[in-house]
């Protein structure tokens, strides 16, 4: 089955739409809004300009047949939805889990967890509850995109490969060709972190052990704040250099602190956010600072969104028929799973950034084409790609703008949509005991 799922069908028909500009990319949390996008003449889509390797390799995704299966049975797509409709009908304890998809295929995927009274997580939920927690507790200090791009000049960035994470942060923010209010040039920061990559123009690589980011940055707050850390180093960074990178952020006219949440010490993470959290409100004290949380992929952010103004509670909640019940750390999808507390899996994955979990947990996955299968899920339908296939919307990693997606071909094989789909399985389930849905009353 999974031969036929990979296989590259090439495009059909011949009422394409004309070349686009300043596209939408909706592979990472940076969106980058400026693409370029060409065709050949069979409708290949083609980045032209601006994009990253990325971007390149997933606009050029094939349209495929709209092959569905059962346990690696080609099937049409009513038996499949009827055979998922089967599974989750008879779970106990369902989840839905991946979430990567546009705002409207999220929404339906909550819907359908209400349905069935699922508990709900994004694939990418470890790193965005690092934030979440520690803004819980400390609050944060943030600048949009575009303010960090026109106006700050010196850059503190913790974490490592930011290529595979935000991969144009120097192009569209740290470096770019133009910037509004910046004076004296392009930015220069430190990288702090481990290994041993190229460095971009004007930054300076500090080696250190992220496992101790709470500590590098405590001693940076420290430092600021007129005090001496103890000893010689700190996370395996020399004084020294601690203090240059202080006196650096003291100098600044519009400093930023930057990391990349998927990085950090899984166990310590939102310990990490809170330090830095905490670093930038010292910086604030005697000039300007922002944070820069960077990561997300496959929409992390804009799934948390919908479910906190449909249900009023972030994901990692369990909805029902009761009110919707949040628990950051019971409601772990990766705990559930590999503790054997969950019976059935939805697993949408629209978007690159949710790769199937590797769980015997029955599935019905709801996948792009091309997604990497570990094994023959019970029942498999291939969906569209928002912003390739059709038009939808999906959040900004700064969180404060949710961006246009834009239908860029028609094909004889285009996929329905993952809120197509999940709307013809809501129709296969029971009706609900409440008349009006929770998420028409959470406001209430």
């Amino acid at each position: 089955m999974r031969g036929d799922w990979d296989m590259d069908y090439g495009f059909g028909g011949s009422d394409l739409p004309p070349p686009m500009s300043d596209v939408v990319c909706p592979f990472c949390a940076m969106t980058c809004d400026d693409l370029a996008i060409a065709r050949d003449g069979t409708g290949q889509l083609r980045v032209s300009a601006n994009g990253c390797a990325r971007a390149r390799t997933l606009f050029a995704l094939p349209a495929l047949p709209a092959h569905c299966f059962i346990k690696g049975r080609a099937v049409p797509l009513d038996e499949a939805l009827d055979a998922a409709a089967a599974l989750l009908g008879d779970a106990a304890s369902p989840a839905i889990g991946g979430l990567a998809a546009d705002t409207e295929g999220v929404s339906t995927a909550l819907a359908l967890a209400e349905r069935l009274g699922a508990v709900v997580d994004h694939a990418a939920s470890d790193s965005l509850f690092h934030g979440l927690r520690a803004f819980q507790v400390t609050g944060a200090m943030t600048a949009t995109f575009g303010e960090i791009r026109n106006r700050a000049d010196l850059f503190v960035l913790f974490g490592t490969e930011f290529e595979r994470h935000a991969p144009r942060l120097f192009d569209r923010i740290v470096r770019p060709p133009t910037a509004l209010f910046r004076d004296g040039g392009a930015a220069r920061g430190f990288l702090i972190g481990p290994g041993d990559g190229p460095t971009p123009d004007g930054f300076e690589r500090l080696t250190a052990d992220l496992a101790h980011a709470p500590a590098i940055a405590a001693a940076l707050s420290q430092l600021l704040a007129g005090e001496t850390p103890r000893g010689d180093r700190v996370g395996g960074m020399a004084i020294e250099d601690l203090a240059r990178v202080a006196a650096a952020l003291r100098k600044a006219r519009f400093g930023v602190v930057g990391w990349i949440a998927a990085s950090l010490d899984p166990a310590a993470g939102d310990v990490a956010v809170e330090a830095f959290n905490h670093l930038v409100v010292t910086a604030n004290a005697s000039t300007r600072c922002a944070g820069l949380p960077l990561g997300g992929k496959g929409n992390a952010l804009g799934a948390n969104y919908v479910c906190a103004w449909q249900y009023g509670v972030p994901l990692r909640s369990r909805l029902g028929a009761g009110p919707p019940e949040h628990d950051p750390l019971r409601y772990r999808l990766k705990s559930l799973l590999a503790g054997g507390e969950v019976d059935a899996l939805v697993w949408l994955s629209a978007l690159n950034g949710a790769e199937l979990p590797d769980t015997r947990t029955p599935m019905v996955v709801l996948a792009r084409p091309g997604q990497p299968l570990p094994r023959d899920p019970e029942v498999l339908i291939p969906v569209a790609v928002p912003g390739l296939d059709h038009s939808g919307s999906i959040h900004r990693g700064d969180g404060v703008a949710a961006l246009p997606l834009r239908r860029l071909r028609t094909t004889a094989a285009t996929l329905p949509s993952a809120a197509t789909v999940l709307s013809a399985l809501l129709g296969r389930l029971p009706a609900p005991p409440l008349a009006t849905p929770l998420r028409e009353t959470a406001h209430v």
